[in-house]
C-alpha cells in the first residue's frame, strides 16, 4: 500500500467522493487502515434510529450506554429522526421503535449525539399513546444543542401545541439553516398562534443563511428581510397575504441570492414582489396558480415577469410554473413580454416557463431573443394543456438556438421536425456537443433519414428525447434508432422532473434552497443493515 493511503485525512478526502453507502461498508471491511475513516463516514449521517437501538437490549442498556456514546453517536454529524414507516408492515407501536423510550430519557443525556450539527425531526400525525408523545417531545428537546447549525422540523399541529419550539433560539442560537413544515396554516390573512410564534422564533435567529417555511405572514417576511446573512429563501404564500405593510427601513434582503416562492395565487406572489427588493438575487423559482375567475392568466404572467425583470438585475436562473383551474377557454396568443423582458440579462443560464397559454414562437422570434443569452444551459417552454395550436417553430429555429447558445445542455420546445431546413447563413457548421436532453412535447416529425442525420449532426451526443402524448411517439422512436447516439425516449419528463434535473444535488434532489444537500442525506434501510454489520465486525475485532 502506498504510504499516502495510510494517512487518515487523505483517506477521508478520498472516501468522501463515494456516493454509495454500501461501498463505504465494503471499504470498512477491507483492512484496518480503511476501517476507521470509512466507519466514521458511514455514521456521519444517521437516517434512522434503528442502528443505535439495534445494539441495545433491556439487560445491557445501562451498562453500555456510555460505550454507545463513544463508538456510535459521537460520530454522527447529521441525524434524521422520522417516525413515519416506509413499509405498511412497519405500522406498529405508534410507529415508535422498540427501545426508543430509553433514548428519550437516558441516564446521562450528554452522551447522546454530542457532535450533532444538523437535525431533521419528523413526527407522526397520530400518536395515540401519551407515553410515546412524551418520549418524542423529550427526545426532541434533548437534541437541541448550542452547536446545532441546521434544523429541519416537521410536526403536526396537535403535537406542536405541546412541543415548545419557542425555546429553539435559546437552545440553538447558531442555527444557519431552518426548514419548518407541519404547523397549522392560516387563511384570509388572519394569523394564528402558531404563525405568530414562528415569526418570533425566526426573528431571534440572527445567523440564518437559508430558510424554508411552509407558512408565511408579512410579519415573518419583514423579519427575514432585515437579516443581513440570509442568502436562500423558500416560502409558501396563501391565496391572500392580507394588507401589505410598509417596506422595512434599511436594506431589504441585502444578501439574498436564491428565492423560491410557492404561491396559491398569482396575486399573492405579485404582492410580495412589489413589496420586496431583490437586487442581488441570481436565482428565482416560482410555482403559482391562478384560480380567481376574474383574472386574465396572460396579463398576470406579464405583470409578474415585468416585476421580476425590474427587481433582479443579476438574474441567472428563472423558473416559473403557472397553472390555471379555469374552465373557460384559455387564450392561445403568446405574450411576447414573457421572454422579451429578459433580453437585457446576458448572464442568464436557465430559463423555464410553464404557462396555461401556448408559447407559440416563430423561428425569427426565437433567434432574435436567444442571441442575448450566450451562457444559456437550460431552455424550457411548456404549456399547461395541449391546445394543438399551429406550430410555427421549425428545426431552423432550433438550430439557431444551438448556435447562439453553445453551452445549452437541455431544452424543451414544440417545433415542426418534418423536414430539414435550408442552410443557415452562419460561417461555421452548427454542432452543439453539450445537449443531452431534448424535450419535443408533441412536435410533429417525419420518419426521414435526412431528419435523423440532421439531428445527429447538430446534436451528436443527444441522450434522451422527451415526448408528450402518443401522436408522434412512434415517429420519434424511429428517429432515435437512426440517430448516431441512439437516444432513449422518455414520456415522464415533466416540468417538475426537469426542475430536479436543473437543481440536482440540492436537498431531496430538487429543493431550490441550494447548499443544504450536505445537511440532509437520505439512504435506504438496507444500507443501515450493512452499516450494522460493519460496526458489529469492528466491535468483535476490538
Amino acid at each position: 500500500m502506498h504510504p499516502c493511503l495510510r494517512v487518515y485525512e487523505i483517506l477521508q478526502l478520498i472516501f468522501r467522493c463515494v456516493e454509495d453507502r454500501s461501498t463505504l461498508c465494503a471499504l470498512a471491511r477491507t483492512c484496518r487502515t480503511f476501517n476507521e475513516p470509512a466507519t466514521a463516514l458511514i455514521w456521519e449521517t444517521l437516517t434512522a434510529m434503528e442502528p443505535i437501538l439495534g445494539q441495545l437490549s433491556s439487560a445491557r442498556i445501562v451498562r453500555i450506554s456510555r460505550t454507545i456514546g463513544t463508538i456510535d453517536t459521537c460520530r454522527v454529524r447529521r441525524l434524521h429522526v422520522s417516525f413515519i414507516p416506509v413499509l405498511r408492515e412497519d405500522y406498529r407501536n405508534d410507529h415508535i421503535p422498540e427501545g426508543f423510550d430509553f433514548l428519550a430519557s437516558p441516564p446521562d443525556p450528554s452522551f447522546l449525539f454530542p457532535n450533532l450539527r444538523a437535525l431533521s425531526f419528523e413526527a407522526p400525525d397520530d400518536i395515540s399513546s401519551n407515553k410515546h408523545k412524551n418520549a418524542v417531545i423529550q427526545f426532541f428537546h434533548l437534541l437541541l444543542r448550542p452547536h446545532l447549525s441546521a434544523l429541519r422540523l416537521k410536526i403536526p399541529h396537535l403535537l406542536s401545541t405541546r412541543l415548545d419550539i419557542s425555546a429553539i433560539p435559546t437552545l440553538c442560537p447558531n442555527i444557519r439553516i431552518l426548514n419548518i413544515k407541519g404547523l397549522r396554516h392560516y387563511s384570509d390573512g388572519v394569523s394564528t398562534q402558531d404563525l405568530d410564534q414562528l415569526s418570533r422564533i425566526v426573528s431571534k435567529l440572527h445567523h440564518l443563511e437559508a430558510v424554508k417555511s411552509y407558512v408565511t405572514s408579512w410579519e415573518m417576511l419583514s423579519g427575514l428581510a432585515q437579516m443581513k446573512g440570509l442568502r436562500r429563501l423558500s416560502v409558501s404564500l396563501p391565496h391572500i397575504l392580507g394588507l401589505r405593510p410598509e417596506c422595512p427601513s434599511g436594506e431589504i434582503f441585502p444578501q439574498l441570492r436564491t428565492l423560491n416562492v410557492i404561491a396559491a395565487s398569482v396575486a399573492s406572489c405579485t404582492d410580495f414582489l412589489r413589496w420586496t427588493s431583490l437586487d442581488k438575487v441570481t436565482e428565482i423559482y416560482i410555482n403559482c396558480s391562478d384560480i380567481l375567475p376574474d383574472n386574465d392568466p396572460s396579463q398576470n404572467l406579464v405583470e409578474m415577469t415585468s416585476l421580476i425583470s425590474l427587481q433582479c438585475k443579476h438574474l441567472e436562473i428563472l423558473w416559473i410554473s403557472s397553472s390555471s383551474s379555469r374552465d373557460d377557454e384559455i387564450p392561445t396568443a403568446w405574450p411576447r413580454p414573457l421572454l422579451e423582458n429578459y433580453q437585457a440579462f446576458h448572464q442568464l443560464r436557465a430559463i423555464a416557463l410553464k404557462t396555461p397559454i401556448s408559447l407559440t414562437l416563430a423561428d425569427s422570434d426565437l433567434e432574435g431573443m436567444v442571441k442575448a443569452w450566450p451562457h444559456l444551459e437550460a431552455f424550457h417552454l411548456f404549456h399547461q394543456v395541449m391546445l394543438d395550436p399551429p406550430v410555427q417553430l421549425t428545426l431552423r429555429g432550433v438550430t439557431a438556438l444551438l448556435y447562439h447558445c453553445p453551452k445549452l445542455k437541455h431544452f424543451t420546445l414544440t417545433f415542426d421536425a418534418t423536414h430539414v431546413p435550408a442552410p443557415l447563413s452562419y460561417s461555421t457548421l452548427v454542432r452543439n456537443t453539450a445537449v443531452g436532453y431534448m424535450g419535443v412535447c408533441a412536435s410533429p416529425v417525419s420518419e426521414s433519414r435526412d431528419v435523423a442525420a440532421y439531428l445527429s449532426t447538430i446534436m451528436p451526443y443527444l441522450t434522451v428525447i422527451g415526448v408528450v402524448g402518443a401522436s408522434y411517439r412512434s415517429a420519434w422512436l424511429w428517429i432515435c434508432t437512426q440517430h448516431q447516439h441512439k437516444p432513449a425516449i422518455r414520456v415522464d419528463m415533466s416540468p417538475t422532473k426537469l426542475y430536479h434535473l436543473l437543481t440536482a444535488g440540492t436537498e431531496r434532489g430538487g429543493d431550490p434552497v441550494k447548499g443544504c444537500s450536505r445537511e440532509w442525506f437520505w439512504t435506504s434501510p438496507r444500507d443501515w443493515d450493512r452499516a450494522r454489520e460493519v460496526i458489529k465486525g469492528r466491535l468483535l475485532r476490538n
